[in-house]
């Protein structure tokens, strides 16, 4: 049976038996939540201790990474690992904060900006290198990586990198030593060749295409040197390359063999070889030695190649540091000067043989070299100071080694050249000195000559004056006598000549046309006076056709024929 209760102000009667279910179920329920309840704070709790391990292990890699790891979000560092505080010099609180790209060098920001720009959108997975400026403003080299990722639950960009600066640094002395090998290499006066341990060609010089006539481009890499010798000495010039690669001291160093140039034709050489230490690789120097066999005799063996091709030039050759000590002097140098390398090589400086009123300006040449290479003159004269005191005029070329602050001076003696030219100086001061008393000795003369001229001139006018005043009154005297027409007539022609003889006209008729007879002039006199051709005939007792015979010569010899001139005119004009 049911069992009723009342409870409750109103007196309801409620079912005791449905409360009991009830409450059952509702345990039930409760007790299911709770199990669920308690197996989420257990998963929770698994998850919290999985995500405290997670922490720990990132926050191990993080703290204990051997790069540089750092979160950026907007261009500002939000958190970076303990490596970069030890290269930039700025300590983790520094550098949280700060912007990003403020620590890199100027130079390379926008480089760095599109660098991870590409590698964010995935365009590019190689790492790149960038220069950064430490606290204390040193260059240092980084390599970096970049990646997108999440930080307080904003987009950010993970970071990887790491200090380069002491492969960068190796890399740039690796790249010195390359351009100075390179520099000698080239500059050499010997034909030189590197040859690799299967006999390839790798490397060759310019002497060796002018001395040969193959072309770099045709044999580095690409042909083996067994190809330029001849079938006969093939198989013992092979021995000698197997054998230096087992011992480099199992072969000779030097011997002669020949080389077929590229047109056939054979020269024989004096070849220099040895083995480019820690490596397979020889280094090989031929010499014609039909030009300069004794030359090449001189040259000492050197332990490595760059010694080997800095001896085989025939120049004197120093290299200069840049705080002018003198690195390296060859033996050619050593010969001219008389100094020894044992107490020059990176004990003294330059400035130590040259003369010291050209130091001023070599030094300025120096300095100035060292900002632009192309500043100072390559090629210029000094005079240096031989090691017995004597001043030796030099002919300098020099110019820097590519990357480097070394400068390669080679020198010419041209010490006789200027002696030489210094005699030809004095000899010319002594041939101006002549010129100038030439020179007054013609100015006397001129003097002297315009002397003669005046006294020339005085003569014929006292001349002309004795004519006016001892002659030609006589000859009047005549005309005013009683004597024959024809007598009278002379006379006349008499008068005539001499006036024309002490007239301008004559002179001047005379003087100009120099290939008319004295007949032919007094004809012309008395044609400018108006006579006719009959008149004229009379007056010289000539035939009228000798006359007009005579007009006609005047005229061609007055350059008058075949033209409308008229001959008197043109006789008036001359005078």
């Amino acid at each position: 049976m049911e069992k009723f209760i009342r409870c409750g102000p109103g007196g309801q009667i409620i079912n005791q038996y449905r409360i009991s279910m009830k409450y059952k179920q509702t345990y039930a329920e409760v007790k299911k939540g709770n199990d669920l309840l308690e197996a989420e704070i257990k998963r929770q709790a698994k998850l919290k201790r999985a995500l405290i391990e997670t922490e720990s292990f990132y926050r191990t890699i993080w703290e204990s990474s051997l790069t540089g790891l750092y979160i950026a979000q907007n261009g500002i560092f939000q958190a970076v690992n303990p490596i970069p505080a030890l290269f930039t010099g700025y300590s983790k609180d520094d550098l949280v904060g700060k912007k990003s790209d403020s620590i890199i060098h100027p130079d390379d920001k926008e480089a760095v900006k599109k660098n991870a720009h590409a590698m964010l959108l995935k365009k590019s997975s190689t790492p790149y290198e960038f220069r950064i400026l430490s606290k204390d403003k040193h260059i240092r080299w980084v390599m970096e990586y970049v990646a997108p990722t999440t930080y307080n639950g904003k987009p950010a960009i993970l970071g990887n990198f790491m200090d380069i600066t002491a492969r960068k640094d190796f890399e740039s002395k690796l790249k010195e030593s390359e351009n100075l090998y390179r520099t000698i290499f080239e500059n050499t006066g010997s034909a030189t060749i590197i040859i690799e341990d299967d006999m390839t060609v790798s490397l060759m010089n310019s002497e060796f295409e002018r001395m040969t006539g193959y072309r770099k481009e045709e044999w580095e890499g690409k042909k083996k040197w067994i190809e330029y010798i001849s079938k006969e000495q093939q198989p013992w010039m092979k021995k000698y390359h197997k054998l230096r690669r087992l011992n480099h001291e199992a072969a000779p160093r030097r011997y002669e063999h020949e080389i077929i140039r590229s047109d056939g034709s054979v020269v024989s050489v004096l070849i220099t070889i040895d083995m480019i230490p820690g490596t397979k690789k020889s280094v090989a120097s031929h010499t014609n030695i039909t030009d300069w066999k004794k030359a090449q005799e001189k040259l000492k063996e050197s332990e490595n190649l760059y010694r080997a091709i800095f001896e085989t030039t025939g120049a004197a050759t120093v290299i200069m540091e840049d705080d002018m000590t003198i690195s390296h002097m060859n033996s050619e140098f050593e010969r001219m000067t008389g100094y020894r390398r044992e107490a020059w090589e990176g004990k003294k400086k330059w400035t130590e043989y040259v003369l010291n009123e050209d130091l001023p300006w070599m030094i300025d040449y120096h300095t100035q070299r060292r900002l632009d290479r192309s500043a100072p003159p390559r090629n210029y004269e000094h005079r240096l100071v031989d090691s017995k005191g004597r001043i030796r005029h030099m002919y300098l070329t020099v110019d820097m080694i590519p990357e480097t602050k070394k400068s390669l001076a080679s020198f010419v003696d041209v010490t006789d050249w200027k002696e030489a030219e210094t005699r030809l100086k004095k000899r010319e001061e002594e041939l101006q000195a002549k010129s100038r008393n030439l020179s007054e000795l013609n100015t006397a003369l001129r003097v002297l000559l315009k002397q003669r001229e005046d006294d020339r001139e005085e003569f014929e006018e006292k001349v002309l004056s004795n004519v006016r005043e001892f002659v030609l009154p006589y000859v009047q005297t005549l005309k005013k006598s009683k004597m024959p027409a024809k007598d009278l007539a002379y006379v006349g022609i008499l008068e005539s000549n001499i006036q024309d003889i002490i007239s301008p006209f004559a002179r001047k008729i005379s003087s100009k046309y120099m290939q008319l007879t004295p007949k032919e002039v007094q004809i012309a006199y008395l044609i400018k006076e108006g006579k006719t051709s009959k008149e004229i005939a009379e007056a010289m007792n000539l035939s009228k056709c000798a006359v007009d015979i005579h007009r006609y010569r005047l005229r061609n010899k007055l350059g008058l024929n075949n033209k409308k001139a008229n001959l008197r005119m043109h006789l008036m004009n001359i005078s």
